[in-house]
């Protein structure tokens, strides 16, 4: 069961960040590899460092309502330059370094930032050699490296500094502008906006959403309610720091008095951290632990016995994981089932379950507990979020008895809206609304839907919606009316209160049939083919269904020496028939009739490309696709496609 606590109550991020250096002056907060070294940084260490650097930007000029850009990824500097611009009342604009020149000079110009953090002398260049007229960026702050290696240059440059001379000229600063900074540190309210967080977007020009602290800080404590971290825990940071996702995470820590390990997200960087660390919490999205799961079949078929013993293992603790949640009544259920049919299940599976425990035991000895060991061995709260955690998944984390606690929320949420809860964990749900949270299933007119338990849109009324979108009040009244907001997003409620999202909105494919069809379950059962990389479904206004499909370069090539195919030209690889047949013949292997699927649904043509899907490219930073992008950019391969039928 969850452990619980009491947690004080912050009226700012802010103040809660200074609570938690006054309560644990000894305790590590920050932790991070400087080449092989592991750092430790304590909760009062960080204090003084964002003193000093709020000092130096006060002496810069910035001040209550201003906006300053942070143009970087992952590192202990982040948060420093977050807490520092957060305690000036200013609010701050973070983008991740893979964004374009293009796209992070927008961001800037739209946000009114007067000062610019980049991670190093290759962003700061970014940022300047797009500068435009009309931009009022008057300073850059380097996070690593030196002025002299910034080689772009703008009709009007910024004045530039690192960020180890402001601290220091902070730190000389500070006592003089103490009590003027205090005073505006403790002016800071709910309601004071704290950031300004641009949303990529499958579609149109980047948002900016505007959360207040007030937005964060109601949506950590409706977290805190149900996943009851301590201080004691160890939390491993491998989302964009950026990303509201991660920043929540990273708040939650700070209210928690916790400590956190940075890391890459690449599994040669993480799973040595995992070992080290041994965090009890651990937040990610579907793509990395799709990574963690990939690594761990790959090891297994190294060894064909291993592998086999491994299927078999992981197939009774499915069927015994399945049998528990029977008997829990944890099954998400749309319709009220006869009462001797549940009253069978339970029977059956209580049987499954006196028989099964033996064999599940062992597996747990031999195979899984090993799993477990190459996570750390500690993780207590796995959590998924910014996109669905496929079923096989979690199917296959389940059966190794790491239960993830998958949630869903997005950007204008701040972000978390409902979690799984290690207490109350439904399969092929995204758990209950957090406390404080209203869910309501409707129609595309913002009314509730008679029967909640059937497919509509998702909307979602709480504190933690955001401000609007800044400078956008055309859009802003477009998603939020009567307080509530449209999530874009279409889902059901069980009839216990779990959430099940089934698809996107603007998503859904309309066949020339009239038939509606949701292709996010569909290419998520794509994706268990691990000849596939990334699919995308297309056949709007079209007869039938196809696929683009990217293949996994390495199987693909493994693939093709079994069948007697030259490997040498990749791209002549991908546009062999022999391999479109066989890829063909996997994805019907899975989308039929047979697995639940419609016969409308069924995948008629296939077209494959060689590139990955990338962040900046086909992906959001969220690694959501990018439908439209992907449509037009692959326009010929698609028409091309659909002339076959």
């Amino acid at each position: 069961m969850p452990r619980k606590r009491n947690y004080h109550k912050s009226y700012s991020l802010v103040e809660a960040f200074y609570y938690a250096a006054d309560t644990f002056p000894n305790k590590p907060y920050l932790q991070y590899k400087e080449k092989d070294t592991l750092i430790n940084k304590t909760y009062p260490e960080i204090r003084s460092l964002v003193q000093y650097l709020s000092a130096s930007l006060y002496r810069l000029g910035v001040r209550s309502s201003d906006k300053v850009a942070i143009i970087s990824d992952n590192m202990w500097k982040w948060i420093v330059s977050d807490l520092a611009v957060l305690s000036l009342g200013a609010a701050d604009v973070p983008r991740g370094s893979d964004s374009s020149a293009g796209e992070i000079a927008y961001i800037i110009k739209h946000s009114d930032a007067k000062v610019c953090f980049a991670e190093n002398p290759t962003q700061a260049s970014r940022v300047i050699s797009e500068l435009e007229d009309g931009s009022i960026l008057e300073s850059v702050i380097l996070l690593s490296g030196q002025p002299e290696e910034i080689t772009a240059a703008a009709p009007k440059n910024p004045a530039i500094y690192t960020f180890d001379q402001l601290i220091d000229s902070g730190r000389e600063a500070y006592n003089s502008l103490k009590d003027t900074l205090e005073d505006i540190r403790k002016s800071l309210n709910e309601d004071t906006l704290a950031t300004i967080i641009y949303t990529s977007g499958t579609t149109g020009v980047p948002k900016g959403v505007m959360l207040s602290h007030g937005n964060i800080l109601t949506d950590v404590y409706c977290m805190l309610k149900v996943l009851f971290p301590m201080e004691k825990d160890r939390w491993v940071s491998v989302l964009p720091v950026w990303h509201v996702y991660e920043r929540t995470i990273e708040y939650a820590i700070i209210m928690t008095c916790g400590s956190m390990a940075y890391s890459k997200p690449i599994s040669k960087h993480l799973l040595p951290m995992l070992t080290e660390i041994k965090p009890t919490y651990m937040v990610s999205v579907p793509r990395i632990w799709e990574s963690l799961y990939t690594g761990v079949v790959t090891k297994m078929k190294a060894k064909p016995m291993m592998y086999k013993l491994f299927r078999l293992f992981q197939r009774i603790g499915i069927v015994y994981y399945n049998s528990k949640k029977n008997l829990s009544n944890e099954i998400a259920y749309f319709e009220k089932q006869p009462f001797l049919r549940l009253l069978g299940i339970k029977i059956l599976s209580f049987f499954r379950i006196i028989l099964l425990f033996i064999p599940d035991l062992i597996g747990d000895i031999l195979i899984f507990s090993k799993i477990r060991k190459i996570l750390g061995g500690k993780l207590y709260v796995p959590i998924s979020g910014g996109g669905k955690l496929p079923d096989y998944m979690d199917d296959f984390f389940n059966a190794a008895n790491i239960n993830i606690l998958e949630g869903y929320g997005m950007t204008e949420t701040s972000p978390v809206i409902c979690v799984r809860t290690p207490g109350y964990l439904v399969p092929r749900t995204v758990g209950q609304p957090l406390p404080g949270v209203d869910v309501m299933i409707g129609n595309d007119n913002f009314e509730p839907l008679e029967n909640q338990h059937e497919k509509g849109h998702i909307y979602v009324r709480s504190k933690i919606i955001m401000q609007g979108y800044y400078k956008m009040p055309e859009e802003t009244r477009k998603i939020i009316r009567n307080g509530w907001l449209d999530t874009g997003d279409l889902g059901r409620l069980t009839l216990n209160g779990n959430l099940q999202i089934v698809g996107r909105a603007k998503e859904t494919i309309v066949l020339t049939g009239g038939e509606n069809i949701e292709p996010a379950p569909i290419e998520e059962k794509i994706l268990e083919c691990d000849l596939i990389q990334n699919t995308m479904l297309i056949g709007q206004d079209k007869k039938y269904l196809a696929a683009i499909v990217v293949p996994n370069q390495e199987n693909l090539k493994k693939l093709a020496k079994d069948l007697n195919l030259p490997t040498d030209n990749y791209e002549a690889l991908c546009a062999a028939e022999e391999i479109n047949t066989y890829l063909i013949s996997k994805i019907r292997a899975k989308v039929n009739v047979k697995n639940g699927f419609k016969a409308y649904e069924s995948i008629k043509y296939i077209a494959v490309v060689t590139k990955p899907f990338e962040v900046g490219d086909e992906l959001t930073s969220s690694l959501k696709m990018k439908r439209n992008y992907i449509a037009d950019k692959y326009a010929d391969i698609i028409n091309e496609t659909f002339m076959k039928g």
